[in-house]
């Protein structure tokens, strides 16, 4: 039997203790299988970048648990040794800039990852121009990060996050610079991607332009989730 590529269950984060606590997240539950992107919405303050941030290993929650692919990463307390290897193999990250390396050219900029994580640097170099190719900035592999159109640039920072082919991806505000044309680009192409890798990917978004394009949407109000249905139409 599949398990769903994200299980989260009562998944709480309070900052403070005391009179000063504060509950940024208060039981939140959500599943994405893979190949599915899922839309996250809210207003700030929401608890939207608490919830990213602790499903991506960066802060620990306070209680709940999470699993991803059927096996639990959490669940009151960190059930993985290496966090830091969880990260870079097993989660992949979008966010609003591309934050590509300047000093790099676009291969080098996706082939990173992989090198980190022990890949040969001509297989890791083979790799990266793999999936450039794949989203058709191949032709863009040996120029600088300067030389790249905003488009471009973070088609490449999709080409690193999917580059270790993890099972997640998590896209904060990826179209936010972006014009409309650009935006439903970019979100076209991470529906082929998630369909072609079977890669689940979470979009935290505020942007009305892509909204109606996501089949599922998850609202945050409150510290809590609540799914609503939605009919996507082709980015």
């Amino acid at each position: 039997m599949s398990h769903p590529a994200i299980e989260i269950v009562g998944l709480a984060k309070r900052y403070g203790t005391g009179d000063a606590a504060v509950d940024a997240l208060k039981g939140v539950d959500m599943i994405v299988q893979p190949g599915e992107v899922v839309g996250l919405i809210g207003p700030s303050g929401s608890g939207k970048s608490t919830l990213l941030k602790c499903l991506g290993a960066v802060i620990e929650p306070t209680a709940g648990r999470m699993a991803l692919a059927g096996e639990t990463i959490y669940d009151h307390g960190w059930k993985v040794a290496d966090l830091r290897a969880l990260r870079r193999d097993r989660i992949g990250f979008v966010f609003q800039a591309p934050y590509l390396i300047p000093f790099l050219d676009v291969t080098d900029n996706v082939a990173v990852l992989p090198m980190l994580a022990g890949v040969p640097n001509g297989r890791a170099r083979d790799r990266a121009r793999e999936m450039l190719t794949a989203l058709d900035v191949g032709h863009r592999a040996r120029a600088q990060v300067q030389q790249l159109s905003g488009g471009e640039q973070q088609r490449v920072a999709i080409a690193r996050a999917l580059v270790n082919q993890p099972p997640i991806i998590l896209a904060d505000e990826p179209t936010a610079p972006l014009d409309s044309e650009r935006a439903l680009t970019v979100i076209r192409i991470l529906n082929e991607m998630a369909q072609r890798f079977g890669t689940a990917i979470i979009v935290v978004t505020h942007d009305e332009k892509i909204i109606p394009t996501f089949r599922r949407i998850y609202h945050i109000r409150d510290g809590r989730t609540y799914e609503e249905a939605g009919e996507a139409r082709a980015a």
